[in-house]
């Protein structure tokens, strides 16, 4: 069924469409999460909010967007928000924001370049948990998510322009970063 009937059918009041919604993206919904919060029982709780908050506001949905965009949009917001109240509580862990394995497979010749690549995953996971919320973010949305400059754009509700600015001065703080660390 298309997500249009099935939240037209939520609209009327059926929990069941709503149901096979969560079916259909909880998967999504909660790597997105996890990119963002870094551990996954935070990130379960987190998605599990994130779709009651859906829930609430699915009378807002307007179609003027597809329906994972619009909770895609929910999910990211609630999620930074879940960091941001973390974050007055205690330090953001090293492991906060999760970059995809390295196999090995991948790493060419040798056991030493191996070490070396896992510890400067390690840093660059690093580094880019110190960078500031709106440059982690999109960072996350464009190198982690793949996601284009126009989904971007609608999911964090800013102008394409914006994107890029952002973009390029997130690359930018963490290239710098990334430098003074490797001459060190």
């Amino acid at each position: 069924m298309e997500d249009s009937d099935l939240i037209r059918q939520v609209k009327a009041g059926s929990r069941k469409a709503f149901e096979g919604l969560v079916v259909k993206y909880q998967q999504r919904v909660l790597n997105v999460v996890f990119h963002v919060v870094g551990a996954r029982d935070d990130a379960e709780d987190v998605a599990q909010e994130c779709f009651a908050k859906a829930y609430h506001r699915i009378g807002s949905f307007d179609f003027r967007s597809s329906f994972y965009t619009w909770l895609y949009r929910i999910s990211v917001n609630t999620a930074s928000d879940f960091v941001k109240k973390m974050r007055r509580r205690k330090a953001l862990p090293l492991d906060a924001i999760p970059l995809p394995p390295i196999q090995e497979g991948e790493l060419g010749q040798g056991p030493d370049r191996a070490a070396v690549r896992r510890e400067l995953s390690h840093k660059v996971k690093d580094l880019l948990a110190g960078l500031p919320e709106k440059y982690r973010t999109i960072l996350i949305l464009r190198e982690l998510e793949e996601r284009t400059y126009d989904e971007i754009a609608e999911i964090l509700q800013i102008s394409i322009g914006t994107v890029e600015s952002r973009l390029h001065r997130a690359r930018a703080r963490l290239r710098e970063k990334l430098t003074r660390y490797l001459s060190a």
